[in-house]
C-alpha cells in the first residue's frame, strides 16, 4: 500500500466574488469545474441552519455554541440564558455557571421574532421588536460573547452569572468585572481542576456586585446607540486570586472567529441532498450539524463526549448521564470515522491525544490486571487519569472487564488517520502503542491441539462476558497484525514482524451458526447468553472490513442480526451500505431519526421511548452514525477499490465529496439514481482502482487539462494512476464532462423548521412563559416559569402530559406546573413558595389515587371543590383556598414516605 506523501489543503473549490461563469443552456449540469467540485460554502451550509420560528423557551431546545474547549447552551428562559461548560472540569465536568440577561425578554416575546443557529458563522442570531442579539463562543479564545443592538439607551440592564444549590464558588464583584470561581479536587487521582466565569460589559456605567454566594451581577446602561456587548471569559482555574484571574479572562482582544469558521467549512467535504419528500434534506442537515458539532467540541486534549453525552453543550446544570470522568471507546469510534470521511480528520486529535498521553499508564494497568499479559491492553472504559475498567482477567467477568478490541480499534484508527491525512508524526508517536497492543494480543492467544491460536476468556463486546474466539477479536487480529508487522519491519523489528505474520495464519476460522434458517457468523466460539444489545458478528464488516457486498454469509448475517439498530450507537447504516443495500440505508436513517433524535437541536438520546422534557443529556454519537453511513453509501474504498454510490438511495439526489485513504477526495453527483461523473482530487502518488459506476458502459479518465489518462474501456474496475495535487475525472465516453453545463454547488438559507415524521430540526413557535403581575414563584427555581392555563398546556416541567379540560374560572390564569420527579417528596414544608402582590384564590389539583393514602396534611388547609382538571395523565381533583397578599408556602406532594403518584399543579386567580 503506497504511503501518503501529501494532502490537499482544501476540500473543493469555493468561490465568492469571482465565480466561474455559469452556463445556462438547457442541458445536464455539474458542479465539477477546474479540477474540483465548486461550492459556495456559505450558501451550502446555511441550508442546514437551525431556524427558530419562536424562541427556545425550554432548556431542552437550547442551541449549542462552542470552540472545542468551552461550550454554551443558549435558550430564552428569563429573557436570555446561556449555560457555560468547559470540557476539562474533571472529575464531574461541572458547569462554570449560567448567564441570565432579563433585558432581552422583549426581543424574545416580539411578534416579529426570528432566530437561527448560523452554522457557517458559528453564531446564534436572534431579532425581534427592533432588537437583535448575536451570541457565540469565540473560536480563538475561551470567551462567550453576546452582542445586542436596539436596546433602550435610557433603561438600565442587568446580567447575572449564577450557580445552584450544591455548588461552593468564590464570588467576586469589583469595578466592571463580576466572577464566580470554583475548583474541584479528585480524591482518586489527586488532580485539581476548575474554572472561572468572569463577566464584563462594553456599555455605560458598568458596575459589578455580589448578589448572594451563588450569584454575581453586572448593572449597566446600553451605549447611546442602543448597543451593548457582554463578555464572559471562562478559562481553566486551579486556584489563586480570583479577581486577577477574572480580569485576565475578559480581555477583549481582536477576534478571528468568523475567519476560523469560514476556513473550516471551506475545507470540510460538502454534501447536498435533495428529495421530493424532504427526507434527503433532513439527513443532509444532520450531517452538517455533526460536522459543526465536531468543530465546536473537539479541540481540547481530551474528547468532548463521555458515553456519547456531549456535556459541554448541556443546559441541565450539573446533571449528566453516565460517568463524566471516563470514556467508553465504543462511543467514540463512529466520530473518528465520520471525521475522516468528511475531510476534517484534525478533529480526531483529542481522541488520539487522550489515549497516547496515557499509554504508559495503560501499560502499567495491563501488567497489574491481566495475568500473563505482555505489552498494552486499552481498557474499553478509561478514566481521564489513566485508570480503567477493563483488560482485567483477575476480576470476575462483567460488562467491559475482558473487552480487548478497543486496543486494536485504536491501532487501526491511528493507521487510518495516517492514511487519510498523511500525519507521519502521529504514526511515529503511535507506533510504540501499536506495537504493544499487538504484543498483548500475542500473549493472550492460547495454542490448542487443533493447531490454532485461540483468544480465551474474553468478552465479545458487552454481549458475551467470558467466551472464546470472539468474532471482533479474530477480525481485529486479521487486520492489525499485518499492519503492525509491516511497520515493525520498516523499523528493524524483524522478530515481532515474523511473530505477527505467523500468528495470522494460525487464527481460527470464524464460527458460523444457524439463525432464522440461514447460516450466519456467530458472536464467538460459544453460545453464552447476551448481556447487551450489540451485534458482535457484524464487526467483521465494519470496522474491520473483512467482507463485502458479494458475501452471501454476511448478507445473511445482516438479515438475521439479533439486535437491529435498537441503540443510537448501532452502525447498521454503514453495514447496510457496505452490503450495497440502498433501501436499507434510507430506512435505517429515517427510523433512527424517529427513535433517537428527540431534540430540536439535532442531538439524540441513547435508546427509544424517551421524551425531551425527561431526558437532560444531549447525545451526539448518532450524528457520527449518520455521517459515516451517508459517506459510505456515497463512496467506499475500504476493500482497495473505490466504489461510487454503491448504496445511495435512488430517490435522493446528491452532490458531494468523500475523503478516502491516500488523502484523495472523491466527488460525484447522482441524479435519479444515475452517477453523472466521478471527480478525483489526488492527495498522494498512488494507483487507484475505481469500479465502473456505469456497468457495461465505456469510460475514460481525463485530467484537469483534458488530457486522457486512461483510454476508453468498459472494464468493471478502472486502474487510475494519480499524482498529488492533480485532479482527474472518470467520465462516460457517451456522456463526457464537456456535455455538462457548469452549475456550482450552492443553496438557499433554511427558512423554516424541518420535519420528518414527529421529529424536527429547529424550534417552532410556542406559548411563552406567562408574565403575571399577581404571582411569582420564589422556590423552587425549576417551577419558576408560569404557564398560561389552557387546553394543551403542559402541566409538568419533566413530563409531556397536557391539560385536556379545566373549569372556566381557571382558563387563561396563571398555572405553576408541577414536577413529577418530586411526586414522592415529603418535604420541605415550603416546597413551593409563591409571592402574591394582592389577594388571590389559589387552587391545587391533586391525583385522586392519593386520597386516604398519601395526600399530605397541608392539603387540609384547602377546601375540596366539585370540579376537576382533565389531563392526558390523570383527572385531578381541584382544591382551593383564599389567601391575602404576601408569601404563601405550600408543602411537598406526599405525606407518606415512599408513596405518591402524579404531582400536584397550582393555579392562581385574582380575588
Amino acid at each position: 500500500m503506497p504511503l501518503l506523501v501529501t494532502l490537499l489543503a482544501t476540500s473543493a473549490g469555493s468561490f465568492a466574488a469571482a465565480d466561474p461563469p455559469v452556463q445556462t443552456v438547457d442541458r445536464p449540469t455539474t458542479a465539477w469545474h477546474d479540477g474540483a467540485l465548486q461550492t459556495n460554502p456559505a450558501a451550502l451550509v446555511t441550508r442546514s441552519d437551525l431556524v427558530q420560528e419562536g424562541p427556545a423557551w425550554r432548556a431542552y431546545q437550547a442551541m449549542p455554541l462552542g470552540n472545542g474547549v468551552l461550550g454554551a447552551a443558549v435558550w430564552a428562559e428569563k429573557g436570555f440564558s446561556a449555560q457555560l461548560n468547559r470540557v476539562d472540569t474533571f472529575p464531574e465536568l461541572k458547569s462554570a455557571g449560567r448567564l441570565v440577561v432579563p433585558g432581552l425578554d422583549p426581543l424574545m416575546r416580539a411578534s416579529d421574532y426570528t432566530g437561527r443557529l448560523a452554522l457557517y458563522d458559528g453564531q446564534l442570531v436572534q431579532r425581534g421588536g427592533g432588537m437583535s442579539a448575536r451570541s457565540y463562543v469565540r473560536a480563538d479564545a475561551d470567551q462567550f460573547v453576546l452582542e445586542v443592538s436596539g436596546a433602550d439607551p435610557s433603561k438600565p440592564q442587568t446580567a447575572d452569572l449564577k450557580l445552584w444549590a450544591g455548588r461552593t464558588p468564590t464570588a467576586v464583584g469589583s469595578g466592571a468585572v463580576a466572577a464566580l470561581a470554583e475548583t474541584f479536587h479528585d480524591a482518586a487521582s489527586g488532580s485539581v481542576t476548575g474554572a472561572v466565569a468572569a463577566l464584563t460589559a462594553r456599555a455605560r456605567d458598568v458596575s459589578a456586585s455580589v448578589v448572594d454566594p451563588l450569584t454575581v451581577r453586572l448593572t449597566f446602561r446600553p451605549n447611546a446607540d442602543g448597543t451593548f456587548r457582554l463578555i464572559v471569559g471562562v478559562p481553566s482555574y486551579k486556584g489563586g486570586d480570583v479577581a486577577t484571574a477574572a480580569r485576565r479572562a475578559v480581555v477583549d482582544a481582536h477576534s478571528n472567529h468568523l475567519e476560523w469558521w469560514h476556513a473550516f467549512w471551506a475545507k470540510a467535504a460538502p454534501m447536498r441532498i435533495t428529495s421530493a419528500d424532504g427526507t434527503g434534506e433532513y439527513v443532509e442537515n444532520l450531517r452538517t450539524l455533526q460536522l459543526y458539532t465536531m468543530a465546536a467540541s473537539m479541540r481540547s486534549s481530551v474528547p468532548s463526549t463521555h458515553g456519547a453525552v456531549v456535556r459541554m453543550f448541556s443546559s441541565a446544570k450539573d446533571q449528566a448521564d453516565w460517568a463524566q470522568d471516563s470514556y467508553w471507546h465504543f462511543n467514540l469510534r463512529m466520530l473518528v470515522s465520520a471525521n475522516l470521511g468528511a475531510g476534517i480528520g484534525e478533529f480526531n486529535s483529542p481522541y488520539f491525544r487522550f489515549y497516547l498521553d496515557r499509554a504508559v499508564l495503560m501499560k502499567k494497568w495491563t501488567q497489574d490486571h491481566w495475568i500473563g499479559g505482555r505489552g498494552l491492553c486499552v481498557p474499553e472504559f478509561l478514566r481521564y487519569d489513566g485508570t480503567g475498567d477493563g483488560c482485567d482477567n483477575i476480576a470476575e467477568p462483567s460488562w467491559v472487564k475482558r473487552i480487548l478490541t478497543s486496543g486494536p480499534e485504536l491501532v487501526n484508527n491511528i493507521w487510518q488517520q495516517y492514511r487519510y491525512t498523511g500525519d507521519r508524526a502521529l504514526l511515529d508517536r503511535g507506533y510504540p502503542l501499536m506495537r504493544d497492543v499487538a504484543e498483548f494480543y500475542l500473549s493472550a492467544l492460547t495454542p490448542d491441539a487443533d493447531g490454532y491460536l485461540h483468544p480465551e476468556h474474553v468478552n465479545a463486546l458487552e454481549v458475551q462476558w467470558d467466551t472464546n474466539d470472539a468474532t471482533p477479536d479474530l477480525a481485529a487480529m486479521r487486520v492489525i497484525f499485518p499492519i503492525v508487522a509491516d511497520l515493525a519491519s520498516a523499523r528493524g523489528d524483524a522478530a515481532l514482524a515474523g511473530q505477527l505474520r505467523s500468528a495470522v495464519g494460525k487464527l481460527p476460522p470464524f464460527r458460523t451458526v444457524q439463525r432464522g434458517g440461514e447460516e450466519v457468523l456467530a458472536w464467538s466460539g460459544t453460545d453464552e447468553a447476551a448481556h447487551n444489545t450489540q451485534n458482535p458478528e457484524m464487526e467483521a464488516l465494519w470496522p474491520w472490513g473483512l467482507f463485502d457486498e458479494t458475501s452471501s454469509l454476511l448478507q445473511a448475517t445482516y438479515r438475521q442480526r439479533v439486535y437491529p439498530q435498537d441503540k443510537d450507537w448501532g452502525m447498521d447504516t454503514t453495514w447496510a451500505a457496505r452490503l450495497g443495500l440502498a433501501d436499507e440505508v434510507k430506512r435505517l436513517l429515517l427510523k433512527g431519526i424517529q427513535d433517537f433524535q428527540i431534540f430540536p437541536n439535532g442531538f439524540t438520546v441513547h435508546r427509544t421511548g424517551r421524551e425531551p422534557v425527561r431526558q437532560q443529556s444531549f447525545y451526539n454519537e448518532w450524528g457520527g452514525v449518520v455521517t459515516t453511513g451517508l459517506q459510505e453509501a456515497l463512496v467506499q474504498s475500504y476493500d482497495g477499490v473505490v466504489h461510487v454510490a454503491p448504496a445511495w438511495p435512488a430517490d435522493w439526489d446528491v452532490a458531494g465529496s468523500v475523503q478516502i485513504e491516500g488523502g484523495h477526495r472523491i466527488s460525484t453527483e447522482v441524479r435519479d439514481g444515475v452517477v453523472s461523473l466521478v471527480g478525483i482530487q489526488a492527495g498522494s502518488r498512488e494507483t487507484l482502482h475505481v469500479r465502473n459506476p456505469w456497468p457495461g458502459q465505456r469510460v475514460r479518465v481525463i485530467d484537469s487539462s483534458g488530457r486522457t489518462i486512461v483510454a476508453s474501456t468498459s472494464a468493471d474496475v478502472v486502474t487510475v494512476p494519480v499524482l498529488p495535487e492533480h485532479s482527474y475525472v472518470v467520465e462516460r465516453v457517451a456522456v463526457p464532462l464537456s456535455s455538462f453545463a457548469f452549475a456550482p454547488l450552492t443553496g438557499e438559507p433554511a427558512s423554516a423548521v424541518k420535519r420528518v415524521g414527529t421529529r424536527m430540526l429547529g424550534v417552532p413557535a410556542s406559548e411563552p412563559p406567562l408574565l403575571s403581575s399577581r404571582v411569582t414563584v420564589r422556590t423552587p427555581d425549576k417551577l419558576s416559569n408560569l404557564v398560561k392555563a389552557q387546553a394543551g398546556a403542559e402541566i409538568y416541567v419533566d413530563r409531556s402530559y397536557k391539560i385536556a379540560d379545566l373549569p372556566a374560572e381557571l382558563m387563561g390564569q396563571a398555572m405553576v406546573p408541577g414536577s413529577n420527579d418530586d411526586s414522592k417528596a415529603t418535604g420541605p414544608g415550603d416546597y413551593l413558595t409563591l409571592s402574591l402582590t394582592g389577594p388571590a384564590t389559589v387552587y391545587v389539583a391533586f391525583d385522586p389515587r392519593g386520597e386516604n393514602d398519601w395526600w399530605p396534611a397541608w392539603l387540609n388547609t384547602f377546601t375540596r371543590t366539585s370540579e376537576t382538571v382533565g389531563t392526558t395523565d390523570q383527572r385531578l381533583i381541584l382544591f382551593k383556598r383564599d389567601v391575602p397578599a404576601g408569601e404563601l408556602a405550600l408543602g411537598a406532594n406526599s405525606g407518606i414516605t415512599g408513596k405518591g403518584n402524579s404531582s400536584y399543579i397550582t393555579f392562581v386567580t385574582p380575588r
